[in-house]
């Protein structure tokens, strides 16, 4: 081929391509299937032809909205949450409603009720005076794993309302471990658990309250050591057994070698508690049990004020609660006296949603377990926690994951349509693409696989949860006060 001729195809390869870069939709154009894109021409020249405008001034735009850092819109968002309780009254409720119609941190409310959560909070207000315990269960996937988030809320709820211990926690340590719980345990107890990429599913539905449990056979022992920075040590322990054998025993072996023995005579095909009160605090107990028999779970705490649940399924979607036995796990709640149930669910479905068609799916199997966690536990006040940004690959640069922001907007329309409440974690990041400034951090809020929150930011997003939440709790008190008057 001659020269001229290969420079001509050359160039009308380029011409086409070019032609097709202007021309291609940016939005890529979708089937049920896939989104086919192609690179945007005005991306690499600065040039937008829709309009014949110049893009340069909404790059600079654009980039003006990100000189903000993650770590100075926390900032930001922290002092706006600040709401002076000393101003009078209606400078008070001008704030509150300002922070409850327009910051990202705000929970959003069913039909806006401002009384949504009046029992939860009158009861946690009366716990330490009528020595009673309240349980919060953080139900969620990998992001809460190791106590992330759970724990930050723990500690505030527990600084104001009393309590302490780490609360109800698998006999098995869950992969990742807790850096607020050391385990140690024999290897006799075979481990199930419903879901996730760790499941291991059992031949019947008796997971109970921690969608996990163990079985073992002839004896079997574990040591739970409390490694909390504050509010550390507990003074009552309760084991939740089932299916156990005749004359089964579990003996708890405190600090000072002290043994306390319980038994359960009967072979019992059911559900019980054994319920231990040392005379004095722990940090650390050993269990012994001698029979057979189903274990779903202890409970480390304290007799009155508030005990957190960290309950991690790791690469779940959220969506096995109606796979469980219902009276189990509604018997387990209101043994611990679950007043309030966290979801963070969500996330795992992103890799699967690939159409708005995904995403309505999805919505119907969420919808499914509102509904069945709100009749298991009808005394409990529930709130779901979208997942955050998750940022992936596309056209060669990382964004946030395609149609999340419909899916979280569809999972929040779910959660209130069901009368539950809702809080947007990814709002509270900074909506699209916020993972990469979260990731850019140092020291870094999110880890370098664009999903998941370091110790570090989980704290941070943590904090904001338990600020947003005890405005509404300043808000409740004002407004109590305003009606004495």
């Amino acid at each position: 081929m001659r020269i001229w001729k290969m420079i001509t195809f050359y160039v009308g390869v380029v011409l086409c391509l070019g032609l097709l870069s202007f021309t291609w939709p940016s939005e890529g154009i979708k089937t049920d299937l896939h989104t086919f894109r192609f690179p945007q021409a005005s991306k690499y020249i600065g040039l937008s032809f829709i309009g014949g405008q110049d893009s340069s001034a909404a790059q600079s735009e654009k980039k003006e909205e990100k000189e903000q850092t993650p770590v100075e819109r926390i900032k930001d968002l922290s002092i706006a949450m600040q709401l002076k309780s000393e101003y009078p009254e209606n400078e008070y409720n001008a704030q509150f409603i300002t922070f409850a119609e327009t910051s990202p941190a705000r929970i959003y409310l069913p039909h806006n009720d401002i009384h949504y959560f009046d029992r939860l909070f009158a009861n946690m207000d009366s716990c330490l005076k009528r020595g009673e315990l309240i349980h919060i269960a953080h139900y969620g996937d990998s992001q809460i794993e190791g106590d992330r988030i759970t724990s930050y809320i723990r500690k505030s709820l527990q600084d104001h309302f009393g309590g302490s211990g780490p609360g109800l926690l698998p006999i098995v340590k869950n992969d990742g471990g807790s850096y607020s719980v050391r385990w140690k345990t024999t290897p006799n107890f075979e481990k199930f658990i419903i879901d996730g990429t760790l499941q291991k599913e059992a031949m019947h539905k008796r997971y109970g309250a921690l969608a996990q449990y163990v079985k073992f056979e002839g004896n079997a022992q574990f040591t739970l050591t409390s490694k909390m920075e504050s509010h550390p040590s507990f003074n009552r322990i309760r084991l939740f057994v089932g299916k156990t054998s005749k004359d089964f025993q579990a003996t708890l072996v405190g600090e000072n070698g002290k043994a306390y023995i319980q038994t359960i005579p009967d072979a019992n095909e059911g559900a019980s508690v054994i319920t231990w009160t040392p005379m004095s605090d722990l940090k650390r107990c050993t269990v012994k049990l001698k029979g057979t028999g189903e274990v779903y779970g202890v409970s480390l705490e304290n007799g009155s004020g508030i005990s957190a649940d960290n309950i991690p399924m790791r690469g779940s979607r959220g969506t096995f609660f109606t796979r469980m036995d219902a009276s189990l796990f509604t018997y387990m709640h209101d043994q611990l006296n679950t007043q309030l149930i966290l979801l963070e669910f969500g996330g795992n479905a992103m890799p699967l949603i690939k159409s708005q068609k995904d995403i309505d799916c999805y919505r119907q199997l969420f919808d499914l377990q509102l509904k069945w966690i709100k009749k298991a536990c009808p005394n409990s006040t529930l709130i779901v926690m979208g997942p955050s940004d998750m940022g992936i690959k596309v056209d060669g640069e990382i964004q946030s994951r395609p149609f999340l922001a419909e899916h979280i907007a569809s999972m929040k329309a779910c959660a209130l349509a069901n009368d539950v409440a809702f809080w947007d974690m990814y709002d509270v990041m900074g909506g699209h693409n916020s993972m990469i400034d979260w990731v850019n951090q140092h020291p870094q809020l999110a880890a370098s696989d664009y999903t998941h929150l370091t110790r570090t930011g989980a704290t941070e997003m943590a904090k904001m949860f338990s600020n947003s939440l005890f405005n509404y709790y300043e808000f409740y008190h004002k407004h109590k006060e305003s009606e004495k008057k």
